[in-house]
This record gives C-alpha cells, structure tokens and sequence, in this order.
C-alpha cells in the first residue's frame, strides 16, 4: 500500500504531465493556437466528456455538416498542451480553475468569442465487478486491504475529492493517482482497482457498479467552455437546448 493520499504528489505528477506535453509539442510542430486555416474544429476536452463523443458528433454533423476534432486528457494536460501552443478552436475544461489556467496560457494567442458554463458532474464511489475489494460505504476506502484509486489532486476530479473528503469527514489510503478520469475509471473495469472515486458519467459509461454514499453528490464540478470564432458554432451547441439534452442523458448536470 502508498499510504494515506497526499496532495504534494500532485507536484510530481502536474511536472510529468507538462514534460509529456512539450515532447509532443515538439514532434508535432504545434502551431498558433489561433488558428485561420481550414479543416476540421479542433476541440480540447476533458477525458470525462469522451464516453459522450459519438452522440455529440452525430447531433454536430446533423447541424454544422461536419463534427469536430476532439483531444481527450486530463484538464491539465489540456493547459500544459495550450502553454506549448497547441492548435485550438475550443477549450473545455472540467472545472473553473483548469479554465482559468487556460485563459492566462493563451493570453494574447487565442481570441476568446464565446464563453459558456456548460455541464456539472459529481464523484461517485464505483467499484469493480462483483465489488472484489467489498467496500460498503466510504469509510472502507481507508482500510488497507481494498485497492483504491483517485485521481491526482492536479486534476479536476482530484481536486474535487479532497474537497469531498475534507467536507465529510472521509479519509483514503489510495494505492494510485491518475491524471485522468478516464484512467482512473479503466483500472476498475479491468480489476486492477477494487473503488475508486470516479465521475459519475464515467461510471454510468463503463456499467461500474455505485455505492451509494450519503452527501458526496453534493460536491460539484462546474465545466467550462470557450471558443475562437472558427469554434464558436461547436461551443454555441454545446450549451443549446439540443446539446445539454445530449449532456444530461450522459449523466451530466446543468
């Protein structure tokens, strides 16, 4: 076991995250983040909104004729890609911070036209096929015996478990730290991980099983969006009647 769960490992996990991103930077040429030429819209997201791409895609040619260019990762791998110069129409990210932080990385780069508040989502405790590890209720994540994973506290859905556990007394001894949801929520399906604390649109995507947990609903993340005006149709979308309907089948909030 790692022992109890420590935000300063976020420093180590935020350093590898940037590094990664500026290798990648460099093998691809990334170019202006504003970008003039054609081809498709070019969409930075957050993994947690991965399980809902086809059904967006699908409403997004029905109305623009063609669907965008959507990178998944962790919301800080999204500001590490935008630091580096990524190109970019549309930036969403999994919580106010992330967004912020893309803000100030794309100052004087990126021409912000539309900006919206677009989803919430929540922490659910999910577990793997036929809850090996026997969790019952929160508390069971300190025990040293069930294999627990959250995500890093550099991410949004990190972030937001230390909030939830401060907030309602919980402690973790969490045997992994991933950088993204998406990560964290494969661990579980493949049973490397017997719980974890995972979004619940992750969760309802992959068919984990939920422990119901007493007031961790009420901790939320706000997600965010904004667009240059080559995006600005993708994030107008995203926030139409039409486009939250998409977002609340997948279980998101608004």
């Amino acid at each position: 076991m790692n022992g109890p769960w420590l935000p300063w490992r976020s420093a180590l996990v935020l350093a590898g995250a940037v590094g990664l991103a500026s290798v990648i930077a460099v093998i691809w040429g990334w170019s202006s983040l504003d970008r003039d030429d054609e081809g498709a819209i070019i969409v930075l997201a957050p993994s947690s909104l991965a399980p809902v791409q086809d059904a967006l895609d699908a409403a997004l040619e029905a109305e623009l004729g063609e669907a965008p260019q959507w990178n998944f990762s962790g919301s800080q791998s999204i500001v590490a890609q935008i630091t580096d110069g990524a190109p970019v129409d549309v930036i969403v990210t999994a919580d106010e911070p992330s967004y912020l932080a893309a803000r100030a990385a794309s100052a004087g780069r990126f021409e912000f036209r539309s900006e919206v508040t677009l989803a919430e989502n929540h922490l659910v405790l999910a577990v793997a096929a036929g809850n090996p590890g026997r969790v019952d209720r929160l508390a069971t994540l300190a025990d040293p015996d069930p294999l627990v994973g959250v995500c890093a506290p550099v991410v949004p859905c990190g972030r937001l478990a230390v909030t939830a556990m401060a907030g309602l007394g919980a402690e973790i001894d969490a045997d992994t730290e991933e950088t993204s949801v998406r990560a964290l929520t494969a661990k579980l399906v493949s049973g490397e991980l017997d719980a974890g604390l995972v979004y619940r649109t992750d969760a309802r995507a992959a068919g984990l099983d939920v422990i119901a947990v007493d007031g961790l609903d009420a901790f939320t993340n706000t997600y965010w969006g904004g667009a240059n005006d080559r995006g600005r149709a993708v994030i107008d979308f995203l926030a139409s009647d039409e486009g939250q309907a998409i977002l609340r089948a997948a279980g998101f909030g608004s």
